[in-house]
């Protein structure tokens, strides 16, 4: 599901008040990766209102800089100590120390420490799983990345004091499947990951206008990704997907 070709911008960035605490260079830096790394994610990041995009930039970032490790080394114990050092690196940011843009950025916006381990667990688990592994394999890697994920939305957001309902969760695994499909029996993994993403969507777009447009920013996300695993194996032209996104933002349904 990522997307690498040049984007049409929606909006000129505004950097100035948002970054909060992240230097400007270290923004862009953590914006130009972002946008190599996972394009749908980028688009959806510049949703977020300008006073909270720079948390939702942390945790974008960082969420695809730590799911592209299991697929770029050559052996298990080579993730795993990368895998390890992002757990140090966190660590020694929360005492002052950054060793990289994307961990000063995340450790600048203060996420919760046991969400931020469920992104890294999960990828641990990929690293000991057989090389073509079931649907359920995936599923359970998914259950431990994808709630977190959406958790973290949420509170980049400023809402992490809200109960996160239970469509949230369904929400967090659905999209996570998608992301592992092509590590399995992609067919059921799709078809499993459009139950729990069909859910979400009844979920959130049930909610009144008001409570939507808080949370939408956090599942611009779901409502791409729900789409893409139901027109699967088939693909919208990158134009389309894109206005997909701002009919999507425009409605404030997924």
């Amino acid at each position: 599901m990522v997307r690498r070709a040049a984007f049409v911008r929606p909006f000129v960035y505004r950097p100035s008040g948002y970054t909060k605490g992240i230097m400007e260079a270290q923004a862009e830096i953590l914006r130009t990766q972002l946008r190599a790394n996972d394009g749908d994610l980028y688009l959806c990041h510049l949703f977020t209102p300008p006073d909270q995009r720079a948390r939702m930039l942390a945790l974008y970032a960082a969420y695809s800089e730590i799911a592209r490790i299991p697929g770029e080394v050559s052996a298990p114990m080579v993730g795993a100590i990368r895998l390890q050092w992002w757990r140090d690196a966190l660590a020694s940011a929360a005492a002052g120390s950054a060793a990289s843009p994307f961990v000063a950025a995340l450790a600048s916006v203060g996420f919760r420490a046991d969400d931020i381990a469920c992104l890294i667990d999960g990828r641990t688990l990929a690293l000991e799983r057989a090389q073509s592994p079931t649907l359920d394999v995936l599923e359970t890697e998914a259950a431990i990345v994808g709630p977190a994920f959406m958790r973290l939305s949420l509170e980049a957001l400023g809402l992490g004091e809200t109960p996160c309902p239970d469509w949230a969760r369904d929400a967090g695994i659905g999209f996570e499947l998608v992301r592992l499909a092509h590590n399995g029996p992609s067919e059921a993994v799709m078809t499993r990951a459009t139950t729990w993403l069909q859910t979400a969507r009844s979920g959130f777009n049930a909610l009144p206008r008001r409570d939507r447009a808080k949370l939408l920013p956090a599942f611009l996300i779901i409502g791409l990704t729900a789409r893409f695993a139901r027109r699967w194996p088939a693909q919208d032209l990158l134009l389309r997907h894109q206005m997909r996104l701002l009919v999507s933002a425009f409605r404030g349904k997924i």
